[in-house]
């Protein structure tokens, strides 16, 4: 479910995108509206074990607010940089690295083992992503790179922390989705503040958020990404709750292939042979990795 509602964000955000909507904006709306969905759904049953944790638990609190903002804070702001100053098919690849990078930080941090089979389902994964994100086509460095590299690391970092946690049960996964937007949200602005004041610092930044006006009927777009992402940010932990942080980075492997289908039947693009490739042999690494033990630390 978590690869299902992340394909369905990240596919209204193209929406979005072509019809003419401002990244900031976009990014900004879509956070709150994501954070008034949690309040809706998980408030009720959370709160009081997040009002809890805030005041008997203040450090772990904190710690886990801290990961957060690594992971949906420093690891956003990053990733936009990168795609401001690479292609569109560098970046297209590159974000599927956070594969590699989670596994690693699971082998490192959680101790989680590094078996053949693994090793394998990555290799298969990243080529079938090479080929769908790219076409086959050879991928030219750009300085960009880097940025969206250092995204995949904050991103893995942010979910591997937030996984050391729930391993020890302590803490109700729901608790630790109600502050993911407060602490990304918070990061975020003040890494833009920053850029703002000093663009030197980070590139082409500004270019690529071109403005912070919204045209308002461009508004639903925005409003409809974010529900879907705060529906994301819940299976996202549930699903680290319930399953090794390797399984769960490979599964989300699925994600371009759906977004591929969705954008096959709604917006009547095509793929080329590479493509079609790419997304058989992520299907069936899917199937395999599902069928393994790769669900268990």
């Amino acid at each position: 479910m978590f690869s299902v509602f992340w394909a369905l964000q990240l596919f209204t955000a193209k929406l979005g995108f072509l019809a003419g909507i401002k990244v900031l904006p976009f990014q900004i709306i879509a956070i709150l509206t994501a954070l008034g969905c949690l309040m809706v759904l998980i408030l009720p049953r959370a709160g009081k074990y997040f009002k809890t944790l805030y005041k008997e638990r203040p450090k772990l609190f904190w710690q886990l607010f801290l990961a957060n903002g690594i992971q949906a804070g420093l690891g956003t702001f990053l990733s936009m940089i990168g795609i401001a100053m690479t292609e569109a098919i560098n970046a297209g690849f590159l974000v599927k690295l956070a594969t590699v990078t989670t596994i690693f930080f699971a082998w490192i941090i959680l101790h989680e083992r590094i078996s053949l089979l693994k090793i394998g389902a990555v290799v298969s994964m990243l080529s079938g992503a090479y080929l769908l994100t790219t076409k086959g086509q050879a991928l030219l460095p750009n300085i960009g790179d880097a940025y969206i590299l250092g995204a995949c690391v904050c991103w893995s970092l942010g979910n591997i922390l937030v996984k050391k946690t729930l391993l020890t049960g302590s803490v109700v996964a729901d608790v630790i989705t109600l502050q993911k937007p407060l602490a990304g949200l918070l990061v975020f602005l003040s890494l833009l503040g920053v850029s703002l004041l000093k663009p030197d610092w980070f590139g082409g930044l500004v270019q690529i958020l071109g403005g912070i006006r919204l045209n308002i009927h461009l508004l639903p777009y925005a409003l409809i990404s974010g529900l879907r992402l705060g529906i994301t940010w819940i299976y996202l932990y549930r699903t680290l709750e319930a399953s090794s942080a390797s399984y769960m980075t490979l599964m989300s492997m699925m994600t371009p292939v759906i977004v591929s289908l969705l954008a096959i039947l709604f917006l009547g693009e095509r793929l080329v042979l590479p493509q079609i490739i790419g997304a058989g042999i992520i299907l069936i690494s899917g199937i395999l990795v599902a069928a393994s033990d790769i669900v268990h630390p």
